[in-house]
Parts: C-alpha cells; sequence; structure tokens
C-alpha cells in the first residue's frame, strides 16, 4: 500500500511540474506568434541621416587586431571613429580613447567605459553608433530618423561549431525584434549594434550598475514615451562565442542582468519579460518531456492534450531553426546538420539561461574574442580580406601624403 502511494506522489509531483513546464512554454511560443502574425514587423523608414551624421564608438578592452577588423569594414565618410578602450593600444583609422583607472561612477565594467566617453568625450554628431569590437558593419549607409536604433545582428562562426549553430537557433527566435519599434516597451537590445541620438544619451546616461547595460538602457529611455525605436535591416556580423563554456556565461549573463533589471519594466512587461526568460532557461530540462511520449503507461494528467501541446512545442523548435537558417543565409549542409543538433543545441542555448535561474550572477564576464584569422564563417572569410586589403591601402596613401607633406615642408 506504502509502495502504490509513493508512486502515485512521485506521478503526481511529475506530472505537475512536466505540465508546468510545457504551459510555460506553450505561452511563451503563442506570444511570439502573436508578435510576428498579429503585431508585425515594423517598417523602417528612410534613412534620414547619413554616415557623416554617425560617430561610431567601439568598445574594446585591449583586443587590438579585432578592433583593427572592425574599423577597416567602416565607410570613410563617418563624422568620426573612436576605440574606448580599458587600456591604450595602436589602431589604424581611429582615435583611442584609454579609460582612466581613476574614473569612478555608478555603472560597472563596459557600462562604466561608455559612461565615462559620454561624459569626457565631445560628440557633435547626430548619433553615437556602439558597436562590439568584433562587429563587422557591412554597407553602412546611414539611419532613419529615430531615437534608438536597433540595428540586426549576424552571428558569425568563431571556433566552436555548437555554438554558432545555438546562434543560429538563437536568430530564429530573435526575428521577432523587428516588432519590437510596435510596443511600448521592447524585450531586449543587442549591444553589438546599436545608435542612439546624442541628446537621448545624455539625458539617459549609463550611470547604473548594470551587467547588461544595453537592455538597461532602452528600458531606462522608453520611461519616456515619447521616445520612438527602429530596426534597420544591415549585416552587422559579430562572432558567435569560440567556446560552449563561453556561451553559457554569456547566457547567464543575459538572464541574470535582465532578471535584475526587470523592475524598471510596467508590471505587465514584467511578468512577460520574467516567463519568457523563464521558458529559455527551463528548455534545460525539457528531455523530462519526452518521458510521457515513449512510455507505455499513462505519467500525467490528460496524456491526449500534453501529447498534442509537446507536438506544438517541437514544430516551433524546428521551426526557430529553420527561421534562422533561413536569416543566416547559411549553406544547406549547415542546416542539415543543425536539424540533426537540434535537441543538443537548444539544451545547450538553454543551459546558461537555466544556471542565471538557479544562480543569477552580478559579475560582467567578457567573452572571449577570437582574432579576425581565424574566424572560420566564410561570409566574414570574404569581408575580413578585404577590409583588411581596404585599410592597408588607406594606410599607405595616409603614409604617402604624410611622407609628401614632410618633403615639400623640407624643400620650403
Amino acid at each position: 500500500m506504502n509502495n502504490i502511494l509513493l508512486w502515485l506522489t512521485v506521478v503526481f509531483g511529475y506530472s505537475v511540474i512536466v505540465w508546468t513546464i510545457l504551459l510555460i512554454f506553450f505561452i511563451s511560443t503563442v506570444y511570439w506568434l502573436f508578435e510576428m502574425l498579429v503585431v508585425g514587423r515594423a517598417s523602417c523608414g528612410p534613412l534620414e541621416y547619413g554616415p557623416e551624421d554617425v560617430e561610431v564608438r567601439i568598445m574594446t578592452i585591449d583586443a587590438e587586431s579585432v578592433v583593427q577588423a572592425t574599423v577597416d569594414v567602416l565607410p570613410d565618410n563617418l563624422s568620426a571613429v573612436r576605440v574606448i578602450a580599458e587600456r591604450d593600444i595602436n589602431i589604424q583609422r581611429a582615435t583611442v580613447h584609454a579609460v582612466p583607472d581613476d574614473f569612478v561612477c555608478e555603472a560597472t565594467r563596459k557600462g562604466r567605459a561608455i559612461e565615462w566617453a559620454r561624459q569626457q568625450i565631445p560628440c557633435e554628431a547626430e548619433y553615437v553608433l556602439y558597436l562590439d569590437e568584433d562587429t563587422l558593419l557591412e554597407d553602412f549607409e546611414g539611419l532613419p530618423d529615430a531615437d534608438l536604433i536597433q540595428l540586426s545582428e549576424h552571428p558569425i562562426r568563431s571556433d566552436s561549431w555548437l555554438a554558432y549553430l545555438a546562434e543560429i537557433f538563437r536568430m530564429g527566435f530573435q526575428y521577432e525584434q523587428a516588432t519590437f519599434p510596435r510596443f511600448r516597451y521592447p524585450m531586449y537590445a543587442w549591444g553589438g549594434g546599436f545608435a542612439i541620438r546624442k541628446t537621448v544619451e545624455d539625458q539617459v546616461t549609463w550611470n547604473v550598475n548594470s551587467v547588461t547595460e544595453d537592455t538597461n538602457f532602452i528600458w531606462r529611455a522608453f520611461e519616456d514615451s515619447s521616445r520612438d525605436l527602429a530596426f534597420l535591416r544591415v549585416r552587422a556580423m559579430n562572432q558567435a562565442p569560440p567556446s560552449v563554456r563561453e556561451m553559457i556565461h554569456q547566457r547567464r549573463r543575459w538572464i541574470s542582468g535582465a532578471a535584475n533589471d526587470s523592475h524598471l519594466l510596467p508590471y505587465r512587461y514584467q511578468i512577460l519579460s520574467l516567463l519568457r526568460n523563464a521558458a529559455w532557461g527551463l528548455v534545460f530540462l525539457s528531455p523530462l518531456l519526452l518521458i510521457p511520449v515513449v512510455t507505455p503507461f499513462s505519467v500525467v494528467f490528460s496524456p491526449e492534450l500534453y501529447l498534442l501541446l509537446f507536438q506544438f512545442q517541437l514544430i516551433g523548435l524546428f521551426g526557430w531553426a529553420i527561421l534562422g537558417y533561413w536569416y543566416s543565409g547559411e549553406r544547406l549542409r549547415v542546416l542539415l546538420l543543425l536539424l540533426v543538433t537540434i535537441p543538443l543545441v537548444a539544451v545547450i542555448h538553454a543551459a546558461g539561461a537555466f544556471w542565471a535561474i538557479v544562480s543569477p550572477t552580478t559579475n560582467f564576464r567578457v567573452t572571449r574574442k577570437v582574432t579576425p584569422t581565424k574566424v572560420k564563417d566564410e561570409d566574414a572569410a570574404q569581408v575580413i580580406p578585404a577590409a583588411a586589403q581596404t585599410g592597408q591601402n588607406r594606410r599607405t596613401e595616409m603614409e604617402t601624403e604624410t611622407a609628401e607633406n614632410s618633403d615639400s615642408s623640407s624643400e620650403t
């Protein structure tokens, strides 16, 4: 009798757990479908401001070779190109500013560097465009007229195939970002390619302590309902994490920061943000949901409905993988590899988010980047050598012009 009661208790507890996880997945998926099919992607509008109205600021610690490749890709007619670094480095075609050790503010790590630059470096351009040290921005022609402009993210492979496949999968879900301008608050931001009207930046500032300074900034900015957001479709390529370990730490920081800063959102957005992040993290436990499907006897309530919702989520899983593949423009063999490995990819993609639920972090861990010559992605392999050659040609022209000016001065 006791064994039967114990078995019933275990089955009941398991059924409650897997049904709860499945319903969280279902609500999150239905909301994503609502964004894409009902709300719809927002139109960007014409480019009202050219590159000459934009000052680029590239954030780094001291990754000289990575930053140089980023600078080499940029057009010549920008208002200014500045590198904000933790240590002094040598970058051609850009002005390098090293954050002094004695600068103190509420913000820490990357946010501290951005805030120092905001306070200390004058900007005459209409917009500041922030790029990560590894963001390769192809064919930049300008910005639309909006207070904040999110550039579209295009991950490229570095050292890890699994991490890259997880990034392709993430892009499928993140396709929703184009709907964010239609909402009162965007759900998150990608700071690797993010433009801000300078007057708005000075009003909001970066002077807060957060491990996700980009999302924190955009949530505080939209406390003023008069501000607007645009989503700009450009090819801003950034490196996928070089290892699964780095990716897990990255995801942990993202979810920890979003959860810690969620108080900035109205109550309904707080619930939505926490629910979606919970869904992301609980994917790590999704193999548990498979047990009722393969077990010959029922171990959950309403097994027919459970199976129906399970199949719905399975379609969503593969749907996001296919959408991410289409978005990335990858080769067919990459799609086949993604579809074969998607159960594993989804679990490791969620590992860092689950870790954040169990043990949130308040530390900003920098995701390691590889030098451009080691990047494995074919698209980047085409861009980087061309950019390097263009950069070398520009530097040669500058050196020649300097030498000619020096000779002219000597003759005089």
